[in-house]
Parts: C-alpha cells; structure tokens; sequence
C-alpha cells in the first residue's frame, strides 16, 4: 500500500489523466448504449490511448499529436453521411465522445507548452478544427450546432491553459538565466582575488628563488619547480573562472572566502538554541586544509539549504547538517523533515539559489542534488571532488 501510495505520488498527473479518461469513457459508454454506435467507443479509447503515448520516455510529441489529431478526422469522415451510406452503416453518429475531446484538449495543452512555436501553432489549428468538426460531421440533429460551439469554447480553455503553462516556462527559464548571470557576475568580482592569490604566491616563489640562489645554487630548481607549479595554478584557476564566465557548464572558477571551520557558526546563528539542527561530520574537519574553492562551496551549499529550509519548510522540526571526506571528495548533506513547499528537483532547477550553487559545485567537477529522500524527508546534498583541485 505505501509503495502503491508512493507511485501516485510520483505520477500524480498520470493518474489524474487516467481518472479523467475513466469518468468521461464511462459516460460514452452509457450513453453509446442508448445510440447503439461503434464509432464513439473507438473514438473514445482509440485517441486518449494514442494520447497516453506521449508520456513514454522515447516517445516524441510532435508525431504523436498529429497522429491523434488524425485519429479523430478519420473517425468524423467515416461517420459523415456519404461514408454511411458507402459503407453500408445505419448514418453517422447521434453524438460526440467526450473522452475524445478531453484527450484532444490534452494534446493542445501539451503541444504549447513544450512544442516549439510553430509546430505547436499548426497542431493547435488542425486540433481546433477537429475539435469544433467532430459534433457537425458526426451529429445530424440540432445539438449539432450547441456543441459545436461548446467543443470550440473547450478549445479555447485548452489554449489559455497552454499558453499559460508555455508563459510560465518561458519566465522560469528567463529567471534562471538571471540567476546564472548574477551568479557569473560574482564570480567575476571574485576574479580578481583568484588572480591575487595566485600571484603573490608566484612573487613569493620567485622572491625565495632569488634567496636560494645567493646561499644555497643547488636548490635553485626545487625554487623554479615551485614557481612552474604556482603559475600552473594560477592559469589553471584563471581559466575555470573565465569558462563560468563565458557559459561553460564544465569549468568554473574558487572561490576563496568562507571555509568549513564557519559551519558551526552559520548553524548557531540558523538555531541559537541548538533544538533544531544537528551538525554532524568527521572530527577536527573544520580545521582540515581544504583548497579554498571546495571549502567555500561546501559552506554555500549548507547556507543556502538552511536558507531554503527557513523560506519554504516552516513546519519543519529536525535539520540534519552532515560535512565530512569520503573516496577524496568532500560530502556535504542537509536534510529537514519539513517537505518544501517549492520542491527543488534533482537536477537543481526548482529553486533559484541552488541553480548559483549548481554553477559553483560543476565548476569543481562536482554534484548537486535536491529531492525527497523518504515521507517527509527533503535532502540538499553536494560532492565536491579534492583531487585536482587548488
């Protein structure tokens, strides 16, 4: 029960497609009962199942409107008077399936709002005319006309709602696009930190070889070797950060700034009264030299889930923060039991803050994850690979 319970959950737009398509197939088949017509019954399962196609992972939308679109056209000219009479059959059908029509309004929704524009247009019109034809092809008496023009309203509220979903996609991904760009826009700030770290590290290695070379010559190419490997840092810094800047997911930039040992302090100033976050991790991290890029990450990601927790979870009763090192990679985990109510998928687009987090922790090779980890569980977590790193 709790993994049926746990399905639904998942596929919560699923089953309300399905209980849809079932009362409405249940008035077609009551009412075909009284008409005596095949034609609604196929129309009425036939189309929402081609409909129903959509939502298999390698189906592809465009094809599978137009092939339903199609359906419906075919059934209306098959129960159209001449094709009656050609094929020997009583005359067209009394009345239209209404589970036809919902699916169809389906495919209209569906098409705007994640077709591009101009497929979805066309399948819109040729949805629109089979919509508003199926009652004047298929009915000969005078509800003909009052369907018409309730099938063509139910067309209209299709498009509103399609639009409407396309509208708020358009301004999630604008939003998003922002948020990336502010967050592109700090790291260009901090460039110029990252260029000074490095540097003076080289003038330091250079200010030493020059020590070394009056008093001891024969150390004179460990003294260069330090300084080849600080200038490979510092372009190799120098150009992660130029690539978040430029747009590329792949590489990014440190950050130097806060590091773990401020953790603590972030979740005392979260919970003064140490009630509801419980930090845990590996002994003496906190003072562990980390390099200064996956310290600073580590402590955003906690300071913006804690920041998410406060905005979205106000029912929530237990926080969990955990930090440690496994496998070469620092692991950082916040988990609450308070459910957000802006749920934040695993690929991090749900909340605007972790989409900047997600531009840090890709530019140190990393993951970042946010979802339900069980009933009533949300966990923000993060890997941030040491290897490689400087």
């Amino acid at each position: 029960m709790i993994r049926l319970l746990r399905w639904v959950r998942r596929h919560l737009g699923l089953v309300a497609e399905l209980a849809a398509y079932g009362f409405w197939l249940l008035i077609d088949l009551v009412l075909t009962v009284e008409s005596g017509s095949l034609a609604t019954v196929a129309a009425a399962v036939t189309v929402p199942l081609v409909v129903l196609l959509r939502r298999r992972s390698a189906a592809r939308l465009v094809p599978t409107a137009a092939v339903a679109i199609g359906l419906s056209f075919a059934i209306s000219l098959f129960s159209t008077a001449p094709a009656a009479a050609l094929l020997g059959t009583p005359g067209p059908v009394s009345r239209i399936a209404f589970t036809e029509q919902l699916a169809l309004a389906v495919v209209v929704i569906t098409v705007l709002h994640r077709c591009p524009l101009r497929p979805a247009l066309v399948l819109t019109a040729t949805a629109a005319a089979a919509i508003v034809g199926s009652p004047i092809m298929r009915m000969t008496d005078t509800g003909a006309s009052t369907f018409g023009l309730l099938s063509a309203l139910g067309w209209g509220g299709a498009v509103a709602i399609g639009l409407l979903l396309r509208e708020v996609d358009t301004r999630r991904r604008a939003a998003v696009g922002d948020i990336r760009s502010a967050e592109r826009m700090e790291l260009a700030r901090e460039l110029h930190d990252v260029v000074a770290h490095h540097v003076t590290g080289i003038v330091v290695a250079a200010q030493a070889a020059a020590v070394v070379a009056r008093t001891s010559p024969d150390d004179v190419d460990r003294a260069l070797a330090a300084i080849e490997n600080a200038g490979t840092d510092a372009l190799t810094a120098m150009r992660r950060m130029v690539g978040v800047l430029r747009g590329q997911d792949a590489e990014g930039a440190r950050t130097p700034g806060a590091e773990l040992a401020e953790v603590r302090t972030l979740v005392h100033r979260f919970d003064p009264d140490a009630r509801l976050v419980r930090l845990t991790g590996d002994p003496g991290l906190e003072h562990t030299v980390l390099p200064p890029g996956v310290a600073a990450t580590g402590y955003r990601v906690v300071q913006e889930a804690l920041t998410n927790v406060r905005r979205h979870a106000p029912h929530v009763t237990a926080v969990e923060v955990d930090v440690r090192i496994r496998e070469e990679a620092l692991l950082v985990s916040v988990r609450n039991d308070g459910v957000p109510a802006a749920p934040v998928s695993g690929r991090v687009g749900g909340g605007f803050g972790l989409v900047g987090m997600g531009e840090r922790v890709a530019a140190l090779d990393g993951t970042l994850a946010a979802g339900p980890t069980g009933p009533g569980m949300w966990t923000v977590s993060a890997r941030l690979p040491l290897r490689g790193a400087r």
